[in-house]
């Protein structure tokens, strides 16, 4: 096994066992001589043939073990001379790469050293979502009747829309769904018969407690589309898309927005401007309330102005939306629209509801592939809180996290060093080493579900994150992994294959560098390289 330690990084790298040893080459003509005298001299032909195969056998692995350990040597000097140059050398890295088939660490730096490790959570929270809830576990979203059904089609009382942590309810990659959930829904409800609701539509969130963001977050991060409210009723991943274009100079522009719903007032200030204009068009929220305000100038010669507004009370947005739905079905609300939250009402006062319509997501490995390969947080956070509302009691971080915790005890993964605050990796407060994450995918290698779990994985210069990373030839389709980013985190894991044939395991970590994140993405793609090339 080759073992490289922080110090050595900067020096040759060498392989245990092997250092300062010169084999000597072998003759294989030699031994094919000797075993054609052996043959015809002292043995049985049939003997002679499988002695003849066996030792055949022993001089090709020699051979193939010594290309291997040659090119293994090739490798470590090549990633040496990567680590020392300026800007890369003042980062922390970790690195181990293992080889299944034999078992082997084929290399190895800082593997018990933790680090920050981004996105690469999500392999954790997806693995444990497979492991516990199964990969045709399905999200299931019910629309309840609180009250009597009339014979005349009135329901005499309030329609509840009970989420359960579908993160997919509108179709984010356009094959999903035959339709948007809500829609499905409300033409259900319609097909019973019901044409009047006398109370309210209420969104019951209760599912998930009431945080809707996770401990490590920055306030930026709350700021942005990437760390969105979380939610047991969640739609287009909690932000709303507002698109503007140009009119005539001097006129207002035209603005629109997805979804459409009667939830938010779009107060529209923006005017068009000349061609040689500057654009200066932005659109906020005034926090606290309903409206989005759009002002500014959108040059007349500009194709387009898109922008997201954060979604702040998404249960909220979700049962709006699911209204207007209702209404287009030609059903009548006199009620408002409301929401239950986390201990709002208790669990015996619900029993009394009457299911009316129930959409089921597609299987769970669908909604995996988008965590992964997308690298959703959102999505993300909500499995994680759906594993602690069906296997610890609670839709909590706490509880969620418990269960991860209680997979990797189950699974014989040492992780006494890892620390978890969130599902998506967004937490600053996460900490993993590269040896626990090797280990967790050297475990996944091992389950019947493995290769649907591979299939979650981007895929190098084909899809998700790493759609334009390791996209040349012969690199495009080799590698499957999880990547993460943060300010001064960038970190690569998954599974490798070489020209070879080998099949490798690999995590690779940098934290706390000085250079841009390109050049560390860079470093970590060259290294892929070498061993899908080299080794």
């Amino acid at each position: 096994m080759c073992y490289v330690t922080k110090a050595s990084v900067g020096g040759r790298l060498r392989i245990p066992g092997s250092a300062h040893k010169t084999k000597k080459k072998l003759n294989l003509k030699g031994h094919f001589d000797e075993l054609v005298r052996m043959n015809k001299v002292m043995l049985p032909r049939p003997r002679a043939a499988i002695l003849l195969s066996i030792l055949a056998l022993i001089a090709f692995s020699s051979i193939s073990f010594e290309v291997r350990a040659s090119s293994l040597e090739i490798i470590q000097g090549k990633i040496a001379q990567f680590l020392k140059r300026p800007g890369i050398r003042s980062a922390d890295w970790g690195i181990e790469i293992v080889d299944p088939t034999d078992n082997q660490v084929v290399l190895s730096l800082n593997p018990d050293k933790t680090f920050k490790p981004a996105s690469v959570v999500k392999v954790i929270t997806t693995a444990t979502a497979l492991e516990k809830l199964g990969s045709d576990f399905k999200f299931r979203t019910g629309a309840y009747a609180d009250g009597e059904i009339k014979p005349d089609g009135t329901l005499a009382g309030n329609l509840i829309l009970v989420g359960r942590g579908d993160p997919n309810l509108m179709d984010p990659v356009g094959d999903l769904l035959p339709k948007p959930t809500l829609e499905e829904l409300a033409e259900k409800v319609r097909a019973l018969g019901i044409r009047r609701i006398t109370g309210d539509v209420v969104g019951d969130n209760s599912y998930f407690d009431f945080n809707t963001h996770s401990n490590g977050w920055t306030t930026q991060d709350l700021k942005s589309v990437y760390g969105a409210p979380i939610s047991a009723l969640s739609i287009n991943d909690n932000v709303l898309w507002l698109s503007a274009r140009p009119t005539q100079p001097n006129q207002r522009i035209s603005v629109s927005i997805e979804p459409q719903t009667s939830y938010f007032h779009v107060r529209n200030l923006g005017v068009t401007g000349s061609r040689k204009a500057r654009r200066t068009l932005y659109a906020r929220s005034i926090p606290g309330t309903r409206t989005v305000v759009v002002s500014g100038v959108l040059p007349i010669s500009h194709r387009g102005y898109w922008q997201s507004v954060i979604l702040e009370k998404p249960a909220e947005a979700v049962a709006t939306l699911f209204k207007d739905e209702l209404v287009r079905n030609g059903i009548g609300v006199d009620g408002t629209v409301r929401v239950l939250q986390y201990g709002d009402m208790p669990q015996e006062a619900k029993r009394r509801w009457t299911l009316l319509a129930e959409h089921q997501s597609p299987p769970l490995v669908k909604a995996l592939e988008i965590i992964n390969k997308r690298s959703n947080n959102l999505h993300a956070e909500m499995l994680l809180r759906t594993l602690g509302a069906e296997f610890a009691g609670a839709g909590t971080d706490e509880a969620g996290l418990k269960v991860v915790r209680d997979f990797l005890v189950e699974a014989g993964i040492e992780s006494s060093h890892v620390r978890l605050n969130d599902g998506s990796g967004l937490s600053r407060d996460n900490i993993v080493t590269p040896r626990f994450q090797t280990s967790l995918l050297l475990f996944l290698s091992t389950r019947p579900y493995f290769d649907l779990f591979l299939s979650t994985l981007s895929v190098s210069g084909t899809d998700g994150t790493l759609k334009h990373r390791l996209a040349s030839e012969p690199l495009r389709g080799t590698i499957h992994a999880k990547t993460g980013t943060l300010n001064g985190v960038a970190s690569l894991s998954g599974y490798m294959t070489t020209r070879s044939g080998r099949n490798l395991v690999f995590s690779i970590f940098a934290n706390n560098f000085r250079a841009s994140v390109g050049r560390i993405r860079k470093t970590i793609d060259e290294i892929c390289a070498l061993f899908v090339n080299l080794y």
